[in-house]
């Protein structure tokens, strides 16, 4: 059973707890610990001094949450486990415990509105029947704002539109949250995009993806409301930044919010 946390990331223990299946219960009674940072080349977690793989205690019921503490630390971006002895079947909920290796991953303010409105600016604006009290500014592209008018959506719908913030100084940007709205009940939302950054607003340059090296297109939404969180990693260093949609279903439409931290972090 694998799990990629995206990026590298301090792990400091699990908690296993297995569960029913037509009236019978089944659990993992014990399991090793395997981790990687790459999803390629894999270290089995050791007894602390020795070669031997640490076999850890699982569950004793189908119910009861088990957590076992790794001392030290894994410091990797994918965790694996194997069961070793199960009842009956090998059936698994759990958790990862842990923390970011950096701490640098705070909501930057679109939310709060700690950016306020005049950093927040867009290629084009959309106005539900061409009335201004029904304009999708990019002042309202804030995450999980609420009313009727509750986003920003762009007059046109076309891979040249974006959404600009300038966060007035460098900053470290380490994350971002997408999220669509509903126009009088039609959903819109932003399917992908790219992410495009500048120190001086007008020399731009798109994030790319390392290893294809070509620009990376992340994964957006797939309906109106639910937030779709996307690690970047490396960061951007930057004091502006721009969402490029990249596909979208009805109009092009967003509430976002950046993640990251003052760039001397």
């Amino acid at each position: 059973f694998q799990i990629n946390l995206q990026k590298k990331m301090r792990v400091t223990g699990v908690i296993t707890q297995g569960a029913k299946r037509i009236g019978s219960p089944e659990y993992i009674k014990s399991y090793k610990i395997a981790y990687s940072n790459d999803g390629k080349s894999w270290t089995m977690y050791k007894v602390k001094g020795t070669k031997e793989d640490m076999v850890f205690r699982g569950n004793m019921d189908n119910n009861t949450p088990y957590a076992n503490s790794f001392t030290p630390p894994i410091k990797a971006q994918y965790v694996r486990l194997y069961p070793q002895v199960c009842r009956r079947h090998c059936t698994l909920r759990m958790e990862l415990l842990g923390c970011e290796l950096t701490g640098c991953s705070e909501p930057l303010g679109m939310k709060s509105g700690h950016i306020q409105d005049f950093q927040i600016t867009a290629s084009s604006i959309f106005r539900t029947l061409n009335m201004d009290m029904f304009a999708w500014e990019p002042r309202k592209a804030r995450l999980d704002k609420q009313g009727k008018v509750n986003a920003w959506t762009s007059g046109h719908n076309d891979q040249s539109q974006w959404l600009q913030i300038d966060l007035l100084i460098p900053t470290k940007i380490t994350g971002i949250i997408t999220q669509g709205a509903k126009d009088f009940g039609h959903i819109q939302f932003v399917g992908s995009y790219k992410l495009a950054y500048s120190n001086d607003g007008e020399h731009w340059k798109i994030y790319q993806d390392e290893k294809q090296k070509k620009d990376k297109v992340f994964q957006g939404n797939f309906d109106n409301d639910t937030h779709r969180k996307n690690v970047i990693e490396p960061p951007i260093y930057a004091r502006h930044v721009r969402i490029l949609p990249w596909s979208w279903y009805g109009r092009i439409t967003l509430r976002s919010e950046l993640l990251g931290c003052a760039a001397e972090d």
